[in-house]
């Protein structure tokens, strides 16, 4: 079976730094269902990483805008970019468009039997219009609250478009029960019911997780990660003026806050931290590739995850960081924008901060810190045992229901 996999974001190769959660599906997929054969569609940027084709998938790039070094939509993800620069949007247009040509042309070329759409736009709404004129079914992803943001954006068109792209697609999938809830109140309970849709984690690639590093030594030193992109809705403004309401306590551990990513908002969490003197106590550590990033993760005393709602009403599915916490056997804190109190209950299996303040995150890393080890790590095997639902074979099946 072909099955075409369209999205915004998907790296080139292993050198390049985008978000790879698309990739690692596809791959768990492809390794537990051999006779899926996967061809990516996503667009160009502007990095001169070469796009490669492994023995999961292959890749089709689309241009969308001349000149090309001027592909930048994508980059840190197309709501983030506009909210940058409001020059982005002369690039939507365009862009819609030449994704919609470059689907037709890779469903009629490589005779494709399904499109897998991943965000509702501009990925679903095209797949839709392909499915139409090539009737060709398709199904689609989506990761948080893109599909809203389509009913605010199209005054009096957004509804009908929403209602007849989910209502056309062989089945739905979001992250969370929280996006797909925003989802179902464009429908009555009678006609959601009729829509095939699903709650479906995006799954980490366990296969590639060797639990082998070993946790910082110096019990001296309380050690907190962030992973992820510096983007407003991952609220790390917010985690690390917490540290400056946290040292102000008296605490018998030295902190060390890791950032690790890169992003728009760089620049202001660097004045952040200037302002409450915490260079000695935040760094950054750049970028981390899939094999460093997992022992990061391990070696760390705990990963915050302190996502936000953003000014333009973006929020989080479930971020993969916090799976990958918990399977790494490290403690896991999520602000409850996260929606990992799905998955997460608060000190028992890992930690959720409700308030997701500077004040009330101090409070709650204040807690964690203090508590006995043994609680500690009584919580991180709960964590553990919670995720095995979403390794690598368990999640491709649940996606491999949902697709086929």
């Amino acid at each position: 079976m072909k099955i075409a996999v369209v999205t915004s974001t998907f790296p080139k190769n292993f050198f390049d730094n985008v978000p790879k959660f698309v990739e690692t599906q596809v791959i768990n997929l492809k390794t537990n269902f051999p006779n899926l054969e996967f061809y990516i569609l996503a667009p160009q940027n502007n990095s001169r990483e070469t796009s490669l084709n492994t023995k999961y998938y292959k890749q089709i790039r689309f241009n969308y805008f001349w000149p090309k070094h001027f592909q930048k939509l994508t980059n840190n993800g197309i709501i983030n970019q506009l909210k940058q620069n409001i020059l982005y949007y002369i690039m939507v247009p365009f862009f819609v468009f030449a994704e919609l040509f470059a689907l037709i042309r890779l469903v009629k070329q490589e005779d494709i039997d399904f499109i897998y759409a991943h965000w509702f736009f501009p990925q679903a709404v095209n797949a839709y219009i392909v499915s139409k004129i090539l009737k060709v079914p398709f199904s689609f992803t989506s990761h948080s609250s893109d599909l809203v943001i389509v009913d605010k954006k199209i005054p009096f068109l957004g509804k009908s478009i929403i209602r007849k792209v989910c209502m056309s697609a062989k089945s739905i999938s979001t992250p969370s029960e929280k996006i797909m809830s925003l989802i179902k109140k464009y429908f009555s309970d009678e006609e959601f019911k009729k829509i095939d849709h699903h709650v479906i984690p995006m799954g980490i690639n366990s296969n590639n997780i060797s639990l082998d590093t070993k946790k910082n030594n110096d019990k001296s030193v309380f050690e907190i990660l962030f992973v992820g992109r510096f983007s407003e809705k991952k609220g790390v403004d917010v985690l690390i003026e917490s540290i400056n309401f946290l040292l102000q306590k008296s605490i018998s551990k030295k902190i060390k806050l890791k950032l690790a990513g890169e992003g728009e908002e760089e620049k202001r969490y660097k004045h952040i931290i200037k302002k409450f003197d915490l260079d000695n106590v935040v760094q950054f550590v750049g970028y981390l590739n899939e094999k460093d990033k997992y022992k990061a993760i391990q070696a760390a005393d705990l990963i915050v995850v302190p996502s936000i709602e953003s000014s333009t009403g973006d929020i989080e599915g479930l971020p993969v960081v916090v799976l990958e916490g918990l399977y790494c056997q490290t403690a896991v804190l999520a602000s409850e924008y996260t929606n990992a109190n799905e998955i997460i209950e608060d000190s028992i299996n890992g930690f959720i901060v409700k308030n997701i303040n500077p004040y009330d995150l101090a409070k709650k890393l204040f807690e964690i810190i203090n508590l006995d080890p043994k609680i500690i790590q009584e919580i991180i095997n709960e964590g553990s045992s919670t995720v095995k639902e979403f390794s690598s074979r368990k999640n491709s099946e649940n996606f491999y229901k949902f697709l086929i």
